[in-house]
């Protein structure tokens, strides 16, 4: 099965974001129903935020959900030990039998690169904030926009006098 918690997590963080940009109030209900999934998964996965202090949450009538500290000083990497703890990408099997090269080898060879593959993967997201994908979210939506605006063929002619 795979665990969905780091990009729920991740969309969490940067709609309260975006929206105490737009200043708008943000609570789990909001966030359940963007992330089509129910206010208790919400309030599991903020439990973690709020302790890593990532986000902040109020309660009663003028409460809500905002960022613990700016959205340029909040990495990728801190979002995802959040809300992963010790679980690793992958698992490694030790309950094999321990026998010839491969038995007697593989759980420590597929250990040792499920930790380097697990450290590549905190390096890079710890080389990217809140700001920068907020800023990558909307480049996408641009770019969407952009080639809604174009006629179809227009690329296509585009490549054919390319090609000529």
């Amino acid at each position: 099965m795979i665990d969905t918690r780091f990009s729920t997590a991740l969309q969490i963080v940067i709609s309260v974001a975006v929206n105490e940009e737009a200043n708008l109030r943000t609570t789990s209900q909001s966030l359940a129903l963007g992330l089509d999934t129910s206010a208790s998964f919400v309030r599991k996965l903020l439990l973690p935020l709020n302790e890593s202090g990532i986000l902040a949450t109020a309660q009663g009538g003028k409460g809500g959900i905002r960022l613990a500290r700016p959205r340029d000083r909040i990495l990728l990497s801190q979002i995802y030990g959040a809300v992963t703890g010790d679980k690793k990408i992958w698992a490694t099997r030790h309950d094999i039998p321990h026998e010839g090269l491969v038995g007697e080898n593989i759980g420590d060879l597929s250990e040792f690169l499920c930790n380097r593959a697990e450290q590549a993967v905190v390096d890079m997201l710890g080389s990217v904030t809140i700001e920068d994908s907020i800023a990558e979210l909307r480049r996408l939506e641009a770019q969407k926009s952009v080639s809604h605006l174009q006629p179809a063929d227009a690329s296509l002619t585009r490549e054919r006098h390319a090609a000529e």
